[in-house]
């Protein structure tokens, strides 16, 4: 009974999230670039939170963390020339909380996709590309930080590094975040990132 019970909840908010999305498509625009762009560990410092064991509620949790501004200056950056979609594995019951995250850090009017596994997010990229639209995939896909032992998406990692799209992975965002946590970042700063980055977004 437990087993079909989540398997309608997945197979509910799946469908559910597939018809925003099938939305969203209908907005975008020939030739102007789409950027996916994971939340965990590469827009959200999240791992650190998950070591600490100090949050009764999981959705207190996400409410805690960090941004990454090195990353999140590089999005507003490029959300003046391209659209923007956040695409995050979490529990689908953390769609209000993480929007209500998004716009604490100044990013309210991206659109959010929940998956339950990082391994959904292949639809999304697979349709963007069928519609011949610019790709720009900014994802760690990384996963087990909590358990000091970091490990990738080895074989995820490779399909998509094998589709015509620009990725982003986690040695990129470690360079796009390398000391950007933090408000010291001055607008030099941000310039020179986005100068570094601005092929990923021309059109």
């Amino acid at each position: 009974m437990k087993g079909l019970f989540k398997r309608i909840y997945y197979g509910f908010f799946s469908r559910l999230f597939k018809w925003k999305f099938h939305r969203i498509k209908a907005s975008l625009k020939p030739l102007v670039p789409v950027y996916l762009v994971d939340i965990d560990n590469t827009l959200a410092d999240t791992w650190p939170s998950l070591q600490e064991l100090v949050y009764d509620k999981e959705q207190d949790r996400y409410r805690s963390l960090s941004v990454f501004l090195g990353m999140r200056k590089l999005i507003v950056c490029k959300r003046k020339v391209a659209k923007v979609i956040f695409i995050s594995a979490r529990g689908f019951l953390s769609y209000r909380t993480t929007r209500q995250w998004l716009r604490s850090c100044g990013l309210e009017g991206c659109d959010l996709i929940l998956v339950a596994h990082a391994a959904d997010k292949m639809y999304y990229i697979k349709t963007l590309i069928s519609m011949e639209l610019p790709v720009v995939y900014i994802d760690d896909l990384s996963y087990n930080h909590e358990h000091g032992d970091m490990k990738l998406y080895d074989e995820l990692i490779q399909e998509v590094n094998g589709l015509p799209l620009t990725y982003l992975g986690i040695k990129e965002i470690e360079i796009i975040n390398s000391n950007k946590k933090t408000d010291e970042i001055d607008h030099q700063d941000t310039q020179k990132t986005c100068e570094n980055f601005s092929d990923y977004c021309q059109h």
